[in-house]
């Protein structure tokens, strides 16, 4: 139990990825910030909530803390890092999972609404940003804390295919790319009070989302998919490692880190 007494918040914790990330830290003892838009069962098209995932986590001996948040609406971040010091008095770690996902997430750039560029823009950069400028205060004073932002290939390197047809949109590559950019850029302001800021390209993870549009799009083929728990174990390494420091900055690659830690 490494992380016991600490306090983690995981943004898009109703499923996949996200989910993953909150049940390995719970399993270390962490007690849980539970942030996504489904908070009830059977709320969305898509398995998963965060009530649900609240009661895996506390089956685990920890604490969970669901709270609903739309990472499109700056104001609603803002509250879910205010609700999380209002109640644990601290939060140790910081994971930026979530992204935006539209009806629109494999279009063509001249198919795209501007409101999806939009909310897209707010939820997979802004929303991160705002929860660092919320929380970096406390673990600056404390001198203790890690943020955790989930990357992904799309930020230097395109896919032959088109959208809809193997690849996601424009969208998701350029507000990835300025997360990724960002968290680059936070490494040197943070790095004197000992706060790691570490990228996790998680691969190709098949998760519920993926499943329910692999069937619906003839363009991807899930053979190749990992299991979610492959960056979750990663998110949990780092949670632990004696040394977290040493991967400040750097961009881990769940498949082959989790292959060469034996994790």
């Amino acid at each position: 139990m490494k992380l016991k007494g600490q306090v983690a918040i995981v943004t898009g914790a109703s499923r996949g990825i996200g989910k993953r990330i909150a049940l390995q830290l719970a399993e270390e003892g962490a007690d849980i910030v539970l942030a996504a838009r489904t908070v009830d069962p059977g709320a969305a098209v898509y398995p998963g909530s965060i009530q649900e995932t609240a009661a895996e986590v506390r089956k685990r001996g920890a604490q969970a803390l669901p709270v609903k948040c739309d990472l499109t609406v700056a104001e609603q971040t803002e509250r879910m890092c205010r609700t999380a010091l209002e109640h644990f008095g601290h939060v140790d770690i910081l994971v930026n999972n979530a992204h935006h996902r539209s009806d629109q997430h494999y279009s063509m750039f001249l198919d795209i609404r501007l409101d999806t560029w939009q909310d897209t823009w707010t939820a997979n950069v802004l929303a991160p940003v705002i929860a660092c400028r919320s929380l970096l205060p406390q673990m600056i004073e404390r001198r203790r804390g890690i943020i955790i932002c989930l990357t992904s290939s799309v930020v230097t390197t395109e896919s032959p295919n088109l959208p809809g047809q193997g690849a996601v949109n424009v969208v998701y590559a350029a507000t990835k790319a300025a997360l990724h950019r960002f968290a680059q850029g936070l490494v040197k302001e943070v790095r004197e009070y000992n706060i790691p800021v570490v990228l996790i390209d998680p691969g190709f993870a098949l998760t519920e989302r993926i499943e329910v549009e692999s069937r619906g799009l003839g363009g991807i083929d899930t053979s190749r998919a990992q299991s979610p728990d492959v960056p979750a174990k990663v998110a949990r390494y780092l949670c632990t490692c004696p040394n977290p420091m040493f991967f400040t900055g750097k961009t881990l690659y769940s498949g082959p880190f989790v292959e060469e830690h034996n994790l």
